[in-house]
């Protein structure tokens, strides 16, 4: 059976019925490493248009649980966020993913990294469509920037330097040579994507709480290795009747960090790669034959 996902008559209502402040939000934050990408990242979120009292942040800490308790008691008084801590068993996204969720109690999930510093319009952006639909998920760009020259207080006070740090080629981001975001001509393209799975990276995207607890949740087995736990969640979300579409106004900031090394990095992708075809060979051969293996 092929699966649709053409959303203009959402987006149409998106763009033409006032903007709502209605549901209540959960930004659900993976944590490992990264003292300072995170207080950037939980810093930015201070600053939201969205009403401060219709979302909370979750922070489900891997590893470094002191760094994350810390960070959670800075912006305890700005924000309502609170702190999950899991053992420390290793690279396990898809885990952190699901403890986050387990706690939330917003209707909506937005699943954020820990490196993203987001735009004051970010949360308000995402939840425009959720607002306008009940089968829905949101897709945000990434924009890769070298912000080891701010402070968490810089993007308080001045957030206009954000969008002037200096782009980088991002080892998140596989094509070579490029500093802008490699999904750009699907996304443009994403109401006619036969996979728009395949641009649903788990750093910025949005889903209704139900969805995801009635797909399952994201896979666990994917813990362990890097990478495709989140297209092959997506592809679950769209299997299950959500259409998922691209919102540029929830574009963040991505910060480059090493939690994993490129050895780690590759290994992991390999490995995971071969479960996710394995599961889904149309969409394996769709990545093989048009884009990238």
């Amino acid at each position: 059976m092929r699966l649709f996902n053409d959303y203009a008559d959402i987006e149409h209502k998106v763009k033409k019925e006032p903007i709502k402040h209605e549901l209540f939000a959960s930004i659900t934050i993976p944590f490992h490493d990264g003292y300072d990408l995170l207080a950037r990242t939980i810093a930015s979120l201070t600053q939201q248009t969205y009403s401060k009292d219709r979302f909370e942040v979750i922070i489900a800490a891997d590893a470094n649980h002191a760094d994350a308790k810390l960070i959670a008691e800075l912006y305890k008084g700005e924000l309502d966020i609170k702190l999950v801590t899991l053992s420390s068993n290793g690279f396990g996204p898809a885990s952190s993913r699901n403890a986050g969720i387990d706690v939330a109690k917003g209707d909506v999930i937005v699943s954020l990294d820990s490196d993203m510093i987001c735009p004051s319009r970010f949360l308000e952006s995402h939840l425009s469509w959720f607002h306008k639909s009940a089968k829905i998920a949101t897709i945000g760009l990434r924009k890769f920037v070298d912000a080891s020259t701010i402070q968490p207080e810089d993007i308080v006070r001045n957030f206009h330097l954000v969008p002037s740090l200096p782009a980088i080629c991002s080892i998140s981001n596989t094509v070579v040579g490029s500093r802008r975001d490699k999904r750009i001509p699907e996304l443009t393209q994403l109401r006619s994507h036969p996979f728009p799975s395949n641009c649903f990276h788990g750093g910025n995207v949005a889903y209704w709480r139900d969805d995801a607890l009635d797909i399952g949740l994201w896979d666990e087995g994917f813990n362990g290795n890097y990478g495709y736990e989140d297209i092959e969640f997506g592809q679950r979300l769209f299997e299950n009747g959500t259409k998922l579409v691209f919102e540029n106004g929830a574009t963040a900031y991505h910060q480059e960090n090493n939690f994993v090394s490129p050895y780690e990095r590759q290994k992991g992708l390999s490995i995971n790669r071969i479960k996710l075809y394995e599961r889904y060979p149309a969409l394996a051969r769709f990545r093989k034959d048009i884009l990238w293996a």
